[in-house]
């Protein structure tokens, strides 16, 4: 785990273990796992900017940080690797708050839409990081990006109050739930899922920023492939806040530290919206003011064994924008 600090990482385990050798894992906010400090809410938070600013002192004085390994405290950001905040979130749904999302897709919005925010649940056990390989299924010929954000419960709870809410949420990532348009439409023609249309691959990252780096309600999010922007947005346009996403996840049932709740696709924010699709080896970014960008190159469809999946299964319906 380590604190983005300019274009350096600080280790912050091993700074507290050089700046702070007596002091107990309570004290150092659970720096070991993004979990644990997490878990800690705002006492980890302080926790960690005292240490920083015991990092930034230490460095001022000319103190070489280096532990009993060899590993330096203080690395440049380039010459570590990113994985995502938390490689196996004990839970993950993604909700549609945005119209425009819908709408762009050709997609009725049901009444209860305006009601609650509506969420599938995500595979967590398919997540990757930044700059990962994206894998292409190879029941699939259509795949697709969503230039998403979400976040992170800090504390867990039951029944949060939106008022109580901010202080329950741990921080703000990007999240691509990379989509495999054609078999996801067919799939849903049940009323149910998706399942295989989005349980291959989910990418969170690169950082989460915590609610005093950010205004939830303006965010920029903008998607390049190859360089090219094919999408851009603001959290602006999202019909539901963070705050009342998590009072209604967390109505009648538990939330869990670490559970991951992303927000929805804003709209334009794919390219079935747009008609314009990923190829093998393309590059998809995805940037979100304050927090970052999300890069990862896209795989070459897998090659199954003979005799894998269903002999009745011979491809999905192309997905195609509805006339209007």
């Amino acid at each position: 785990m380590g604190a983005l600090v300019g274009d350096d990482v600080v280790d912050l385990a091993g700074a507290a273990e050089l700046l702070q050798p007596d002091a107990s894992p309570a004290d150092t906010g659970g720096f070991t796992t993004m979990v644990d400090f997490f878990a800690a809410g705002q006492d980890g938070r302080r926790q960690a900017e005292d240490l920083l600013g015991a990092v930034e002192k230490a460095r001022v004085a000319g103190r070489a940080l280096v532990l009993p390994d060899g590993r330096s405290v203080v690395q440049p950001v380039d010459d570590v690797r990113i994985l995502a905040p938390i490689p196996r979130p004990r839970r993950m749904r993604d909700y549609f708050t945005y119209r425009q999302h819908a709408d762009g897709g050709g997609l009725a919005v049901p009444p209860a839409f305006e009601a609650m925010p509506i969420c599938y649940q995500c595979n967590v056990d398919s997540v990757i990081g930044p700059d990962d390989v994206v894998p292409w299924p190879p029941y699939t010929d259509q795949l697709d990006y969503e230039l998403e954000i979400g976040f992170f419960v800090g504390p867990g709870g039951r029944n949060i109050r939106v008022e109580q809410a901010d202080s329950h949420i741990a921080g703000v990532t990007l999240f691509n739930d990379v989509s495999a348009r054609d078999i996801q439409m067919f799939e849903m023609g049940m009323t149910i899922g998706p399942s295989k249309g989005k349980d291959f691959c989910n990418v969170l990252g690169p950082v989460v920023a915590t609610l005093d780096e950010i205004d939830e309600g303006s965010i920029e999010l903008t998607a390049r492939i190859n360089g090219e922007v094919w999408s851009h947005g603001t959290t602006a346009d999202r019909q539901f806040s963070f705050a009342e996403v998590l009072a209604w996840a967390s109505y009648g049932e538990d939330v869990h530290t670490g559970e991951f709740l992303a927000i929805g696709t804003v709209g334009g924010g794919c390219g079935a919206e747009l008609d314009r699709w990923l190829r093998p080896g393309d590059v998809v970014e995805l940037e979100a003011s304050g927090i970052g960008v999300l890069r990862n190159p896209i795989g070459h469809p897998e090659i199954p064994a003979p005799g894998a999946g269903l002999r009745s299964y011979r491809g999905a319906p192309r997905f195609t924008l509805p006339s209007s």
